[in-house]
């Protein structure tokens, strides 16, 4: 009875999570978000300043993820102050094939890591109008967005949500992490460019800030 109590308070925070089947617990979202955070507080605090501007400047959420398996994995957020505004749970994980976030996380990867990372999720129910469904598909956006050094989410993860990312750069310019921004169609289809613009630039300077903590 004092372990189930224990388990209670500990979902109550997110720590654990029940499944409503089997009734097991299993690790909860807020303590992969906890253990993300600690693996680079360096990239955390870092990214911090550099999301609070581009949320000033855009008046969206921006978000921080990172690399986890085959999903992208949010670290980071910072909420505009609008009322409607989208989601991006700290600590959730969300596709890659569908996501600006994810797409951002691939950009360097080979159509063979890329086939491997996402073959599970391609067409799998639940997302949104504009999902992208197929291997070739996916494939060909990516090297569009590779070429724009940007990626765009119009609709795909779900309905009413755009999403636009850029990849973030370690010292060796490896991809290490993603920032975008989100917020509904309605305002975020009329700048797309310009949020693009903005996008961009945060990551660049963010990969500039980790370029300098990680010297010797």
């Amino acid at each position: 009875s004092q372990i189930s109590r224990m388990l209670k308070a500990l979902a109550a925070t997110g720590l654990v999570e029940q499944n409503p089947d089997t009734r097991g617990y299993r690790l909860g979202w807020q303590l992969h978000a906890l253990a993300a955070k600690a693996g680079d507080q360096r990239l955390v605090r870092t990214a911090q300043p550099i999301l609070r501007a581009l949320v000033a400047e855009t008046h969206e959420t921006a978000l921080l993820s990172v690399p986890q398996a085959n999903r992208s994995f949010t670290i980071l957020r910072e909420r505009s102050t609008h009322s409607l505004q989208a989601g991006g749970w700290v600590g959730r994980t969300s596709p890659l094939h569908v996501t600006a976030s994810g797409r951002a996380l691939l950009l360097d990867s080979t159509s063979e890591e890329i086939r491997d990372l996402i073959t599970g999720d391609l067409g799998a129910s639940g997302y949104g109008p504009n999902a992208l469904t197929s291997l070739p598909t996916v494939l060909a956006r990516i090297a569009q967005e590779r070429e724009r050094g940007c990626t765009v989410a119009d609709e795909e993860l779900e309905a009413g949500l755009v999403s636009v990312g850029a990849p973030v750069r370690d010292a060796a310019g490896h991809i290490v992490a993603s920032l975008n921004i989100s917020g509904p169609t309605s305002r975020m289809l009329r700048c797309i460019d310009s949020y693009s613009t903005a996008v961009k630039a945060a990551a660049r300077r963010l990969t500039t800030a980790q370029a300098r903590t990680h010297r010797p």
